[in-house]
């Protein structure tokens, strides 16, 4: 006994049919037991053929997916996408395509499509027969890998800077005390009194300077291992306590600081103040000396996020600089000329990452900066 078909050697039309109607029957059963959702097409790629599987994902009828009414449950996003594929439908070749599709339960689900063509032994074309698999976990997984990825290399570029900061920007003020203390030392056992108050003052700034870039460091590293869990926050809320937080800065420098009716967002409060404190008080600290400090504050609204910027009227900065600054200790001018340890801005770009955006500058020399970030909704 044999599964294949037996096919006379001078087969009537009746035959013929039969045999036909037998195959079908065949293809019918198999693709049914398939757990891959099957559909068939004819030349105009109008489908007339959906497999059990395809039915049972979408919950429909056979007689409500053929045609083009399976389209119905594209996801709208996506219905461009699928529009790409009509090319090569044309060339009648085969495809590969990634879409989301409507399951019966209302989600929507990824699946990944592969259409080949279908040509009958006269060589005329027949139409398409496809197969789609769920991919909706794979795709979850693999952007998760890429999640982790990507923060893992975030974490080695975060190593590098500290790595960085160990060997030069602690290792400066502590060659600073280590060479005062030994002057005084020496001074000591020779009773040489002269300059020991200027020597301890050298010391203690040295002293000063490291505890401030330790107790920097620490914040920075903070952000991400002792934020707060992630709640909806007014931002007119939180920019009325970071601009309280500076009354006393604005007033000494007579700033103006506005700001457009700002969105609820989803995020840690604490580091949202600290962000746009951060980003109003360099605006100030970097003034232009012959204009008063004016900082406006703005938000677009995108399709799945927000995009804010502060805008002032100070120093600028070089483009060739857009870069740098937000790297930890990465300061433009010396200390005597700025206050500060070159870490705000690295913290403001941590906390962007953290709320899933990003962070970017423009700036005119003498003209002014606008910094942007992005907030997710």
């Amino acid at each position: 006994m044999t599964n294949q078909l037996q096919i006379p050697d001078s087969p009537t039309v009746e035959q013929l049919k039969g045999l036909l109607q037998e195959s079908e029957t065949r293809f019918s059963a198999l693709a049914d037991a398939s757990p891959v959702m099957i559909w068939m097409t004819d030349t105009d790629n109008r489908s007339y053929y959906f497999n059990k599987s395809w039915l049972d994902f979408t919950g429909k009828s056979l007689e409500q997916e053929t045609g083009v009414a399976w389209q119905k449950g594209l996801h709208p996003d996506d219905v461009k996408a699928f529009n790409a594929i009509t090319d090569c439908i044309k060339r009648k070749e085969k495809y590969t395509y990634e879409y989301r599709l409507l399951r019966c339960d209302g989600n929507y689900r990824t699946v990944f499509e592969v259409g080949n063509p279908r040509f009958l032994p006269d060589g005329s074309f027949a139409g398409y027969m496809g197969s789609c698999m769920d991919i909706t976990e794979t795709k979850i997984v693999k952007n998760e890998l890429a999640n982790q990825t990507k923060e893992l290399m975030r974490s080695n570029e975060e190593l590098e800077q500290f790595a960085y900061v160990a060997s030069h920007d602690l290792q400066e003020p502590l060659r600073m005390i280590i060479s005062y203390v030994q002057i005084l030392q020496k001074n000591i056992e020779q009773n040489n009194t002269t300059g020991l108050g200027e020597f301890m003052n050298y010391v203690l700034d040295g002293t000063s300077r490291m505890q401030s870039l330790i107790n920097d460091l620490l914040q920075f590293s903070r952000v991400n291992r002792k934020g707060s869990v992630f709640s909806l926050v007014d931002l007119n809320e939180i920019l009325k306590i970071a601009t309280l937080h500076l009354t006393a800065r604005i007033s000494e420098n007579n700033a103006t600081v506005t700001y457009s009716d700002m969105p609820k967002v989803k995020g840690d409060t604490s580091q949202l103040i600290r962000l746009f404190q951060n980003l109003i008080d360099n605006a100030i600290k970097f003034k232009a000396p012959d204009r008063q400090p004016e900082i406006k504050i703005c938000v677009e609204e995108r399709a799945e996020d927000f995009v804010f910027s502060i805008k002032d009227n100070g120093i600028g900065i070089e483009d060739k600089f857009y870069n740098r600054i937000f790297v930890i200790f990465q300061r433009l001018h010396t200390r005597n000329e700025y206050e500060g340890t070159g870490i705000g801005l690295a913290v403001c770009k941590k906390i962007v990452e953290r709320h899933g955006g990003e962070i970017w500058v423009e700036s005119k020399r003498n003209e002014g900066s606008s910094f942007f970030f992005s907030i997710k909704k």
